[in-house]
């Protein structure tokens, strides 16, 4: 410690300053009656306070006086660089803040497009993008796909984040989200956490947008068979067309209610109880609708809403479902 160093150190100097010079620390303190660490000790703080010098190998004491004016002529140098520092530190900022920023924000008009296949890289961008958004997180999905709960929760996790930095999240989910129940539950959690969760009929595509000025959309392989692709598009020309489709998707959409039945618990239409006991039977929309004796665009819309309500995403996996549970096309054929 200092105070344990200031006793040798001048028992040192006092002893330097009476003989004028050294040949040696050894010397020195042999002749203070210090042992060797006291010694070290006592010249390391001599030097730190600028009372000793060597001069041709040889230890001489310093006036304090001088050692004093050496000191703060060394302090004002500090100070001095410091001030320098702190006026470039300011320089810099102020280039940065009111010439290179506006260039940058001037440059978002444009648009940028970019194409990400691996998943390493799409899941960094989301994290980065999640993480770093100030205002706004709007986002569509169309329906529940295949993920872990872990994921699921992980999510919810970063949308709980954003909340609590400011931003407000909003998302639209399809209304077949609901009929998944690690989904639907998936949507509870993100309702309790503060995200503005709303059901619509149809969602028409992935897309998340970020501040009003990054979207990313989900898109399809670039080369046949190849991974799904993100989409990243940059520059508000694009992006607030985007937005116009959000906001419009928004109003028609409906509050996500936590403790609401689900869709496969509401009452169906003696046409859709018919479409689903007759698809469960095997037959094609051109069947079902010469038997029912409407169009095939009817029976098409009166599918698209039973694949909702099943969470299914193509005809032949509504079939499927139905074949594997036909309990469920049994009691809806007995209402008609």
């Amino acid at each position: 410690m200092q105070d344990d160093d200031e006793i040798p150190a001048l028992a040192l100097y006092q002893v330097l300053r009476a003989r004028g010079t050294a040949a040696s620390e050894a010397e020195l303190g042999k002749a203070a009656g210090l042992d060797r660490d006291q010694a070290e000790r006592g010249r390391r703080r001599l030097q730190r306070l600028g009372l000793i010098r060597f001069e041709d190998d040889v230890l001489e004491p310093v006036d304090p006086d001088t050692a004093l004016t050496r000191t703060m002529s060394a302090y004002r140098a500090s100070v001095a660089e410091q001030l320098r520092t702190s006026t470039d530190l300011q320089e810099l900022t102020d280039s940065l803040l009111t010439v290179y920023r506006p260039a940058v924000a001037r440059e978002a008009s444009l648009v940028e497009v970019e194409y990400l296949t691996e998943r390493r890289k799409k899941d960094r961008l989301l994290r980065e993008l999640d993480s770093t958004v100030r205002h706004t997180s709007d986002s569509i999905h169309p329906g529940p796909v295949a993920a872990p709960v872990a994921v699921l929760d992980a999510s919810a996790r970063q949308d709980e984040a954003m909340i609590r930095r400011g931003v407000r999240n909003r998302t639209i989910y399809s209304q077949s989200a609901v009929q998944v129940p690690a989904f639907n539950r998936h949507l509870r959690d993100l309702s309790a956490v503060g995200v503005e969760v709303r059901l619509i009929d149809h969602a028409p595509y992935d897309l998340i947008i970020y501040d009003g000025q990054v979207a990313v959309f989900r898109g399809g392989p670039l080369v046949p068979g190849g991974a799904p692709t993100a989409i990243v598009v940059r520059g508000s020309a694009l992006i607030e067309g985007q937005t116009a489709v959000f906001e419009d998707l928004w109003l028609r959409a409906v509050p996500y209610v936590r403790d609401a039945p689900t869709g496969a618990e509401t009452e169906l239409t003696s046409q859709e109880q018919v479409v689903i006991r007759l698809l469960a039977g095997g037959l094609s929309d051109d069947q079902i609708a010469r038997r029912l004796g409407v169009s095939r665009r009817t029976v098409q819309r009166a599918v698209t809403k039973l694949m909702e309500r099943l969470g299914a995403s193509s005809r032949f996996e509504a079939g499927l479902k139905l074949a594997q549970d036909p309990e469920f096309a049994r009691s809806r054929g007995k209402m008609v």
